[in-house]
């Protein structure tokens, strides 16, 4: 079948080349090849072809035929109507847009990296590599493929392992223009030597011996935890080594909110006297026990007695709409009079509602508890000086801000310093306290930052701002997934616990966790409520 198949695609490369013409034509194919697979791209941008070399098969999805590369311009996708090849790039034309990007392509060993050079400044997303397969996509097959994103500026919605899409999309309010990312198209049994080959050569990623590619060598990576929630410290140690023992786990997994703040990561002075000394005092007994121990911080948010909110809030905390006060404010007035339509302003909060009663006017904090969403435009019912803030007189003019908030805790503005000052201080609690595991709950909140579409920049920005300042690797895991967070994570599988229909419950988690395999994680069953 595999000689069949071979015969087949040496065929129909035949009549490709026979109907654009000899290899000096410009119409030939533009052909990338490493040891393991063969890249092929028609003249008109489509034909596309991707070939094991070791049994001719093309595993490129012909029926339709898309075009390698896509752009949108004014708001209107096109696809790729020309390719022009050279020896290390690729220029692609899009049609009636006009619009061209350049694509460099260099042959890796065991991959193609692939970087966008050039692209016309009317161009406000491209996807400079997109090849369907017939694949399944399951570490069953011979042959796998996929793409991995090298930076920031590149967004692959596939998770590593093996696909059945090869896709990379980078965006203007990101940049074009420097986005790099990996094609991998390998057999299968290779596929996480290539992986963490393509991850270890990429200066932009950050790179970890027990997440990602290494996940399934990290020894502490398939630890069974016990939650602590408030209490343990030195004293108390010799209590939790019990429990932990008792059940057969070797780690405890320190729950903030109530040992450590949200945000800043404060330490309760009750729990830990000394600050950091006495975290570090509580995890050297706990290490010494053979146990590891694990923080949980609410990822970026910041809890509402942050020295970022109170006394004076912090200018970067950010915001979701903005206003101007239509009259002058006294330092007790209980409505704020804006110019702008409030149409869009809500009291409605809770855990998961993205939304605040929060107002920010210079440096005080102002909470409402309605709106006026007809002339004279305004919020009523206000709390002055809200948050341990001064109250004050301002000006007819002053800026109003309206702040971002969800699971009750402010948020930073992701395009200022302030999201990577919330990552430090959970790096130094990390670093100092001793600590060798993190889990960022709350980071399935990151679509707060900059919009569901940009959540995967900015949740990775934050993750990989924490890894930067790390002095030692963590095992990392996250209360959300994608792309971009499958480098640096460590193990999948901490579920909610059940309240009802509990063996039913494991039947769907075991089922959950078989993806985890083929993204080459170690997968858990956690966690469970025991009364």
């Amino acid at each position: 079948m595999r000689a069949l198949t071979a015969i087949l695609t040496s065929v129909m490369l035949a009549a490709i080349a026979a109907t654009l013409g000899a290899q000096t034509n410009p119409m030939t194919p533009i052909v990338f090849e490493n040891q393991y697979a063969k890249l092929l791209i028609a003249a008109d941008a489509k034909g596309v072809c991707l070939i094991d070399k070791a049994t001719g098969q093309d595993y490129a999805q012909h029926e339709p035929e898309t075009a390698f590369a896509m752009a949108a311009v004014g708001g209107k996708e096109y696809a790729a109507t020309s390719a022009v090849g050279s020896e290390d790039r690729i220029t692609f034309g899009f049609g009636d847009s006009g619009a061209q990007a350049i694509v460099g392509v260099l042959v890796r060993p065991h991959y193609l990296y692939l970087k966008v050079l050039q692209a016309s400044d009317e161009i406000e997303a491209l996807t400079f590599c997109h090849v369907p397969l017939t694949v399944k996509g399951t570490l069953e097959e011979p042959f796998a493929a996929c793409m991995l994103a090298l930076d920031l500026q590149t967004n692959v919605t596939e998770a590593p392992g093996p696909n059945r899409l090869v896709r990379a999309m980078c965006v203007k309010r990101f940049g074009l223009v420097g986005a790099e990312a990996a094609l991998v198209a390998c057999p299968t049994g290779e596929m996480r030597n290539v992986l963490k080959e393509a991850v270890a050569a990429a200066p932009e990623l950050p790179h970890s011996p027990v997440g990602g590619p290494c996940a399934l060598d990290g020894p502490l990576n398939r630890t069974s935890y016990l939650f602590n929630f408030g209490g343990l410290n030195e004293q108390t140690a010799d209590e939790w080594i019990g429990r932990a023992k008792a059940v057969g786990f070797n780690q405890i997994q320190i729950h903030g909110g109530g040992p450590f703040r949200f945000g800043d990561c404060a330490l309760d002075p009750n729990t830990y006297p000394n600050g950091l000394a006495s975290v570090k005092a509580m995890t050297d007994k706990l290490h010494a026990a053979g146990l590891c121990v694990g923080m949980q911080p609410y990822a970026f948010f910041i809890d509402k007695r942050c020295p970022w909110v109170t006394p004076k809030p912090d200018p970067r905390l950010a915001s979701d709409a903005t206003f101007t006060l239509a009259g002058d404010l006294s330092a007790d007035a209980t409505e704020v009079p804006v110019a702008e339509t409030t149409e869009s302003m809500s009291t409605i909060t809770g855990f998961f509602v993205r939304n605040s009663i929060t107002l920010r006017i210079g440096e005080e904090l102002v909470t409402y508890s309605g709106v006026t969403k007809q002339p004279p435009y305004a919020f009523t019912g206000c709390q002055r000086g809200a948050y341990g803030t001064t109250p004050s007189a301002h000006a007819a003019g002053a800026k109003v801000d309206h702040l971002k908030e969800c699971f009750g805790l402010f948020v930073p503005d992701p395009e200022t310093t302030l999201l990577a000052e919330v990552a430090g201080k959970i790096a130094e609690l990390y670093n100092e306290g001793g600590f060798d595991c993190i889990y960022l709950d709350a980071l399935d909140g990151e679509d707060v930052l900059g919009g569901w579409q940009n959540s995967w920049h900015y949740g990775s920005q934050f993750v990989f701002e924490i890894w930067k300042r790390l002095e030692r690797p963590a095992v990392m895991e996250y209360s959300t997934f994608h792309h971009h967070l499958w480098y640096l994570r460590s193990r999948m599988g901490a579920w909610d616990h059940p309240t009802r229909s509990h063996k039913a419950f494991v039947d769907m988690h075991v089922r959950g966790n078989e993806a985890n395999d083929r993204m080459f994680l170690p997968s858990n069953l956690g966690w469970w409520a025991f009364l």
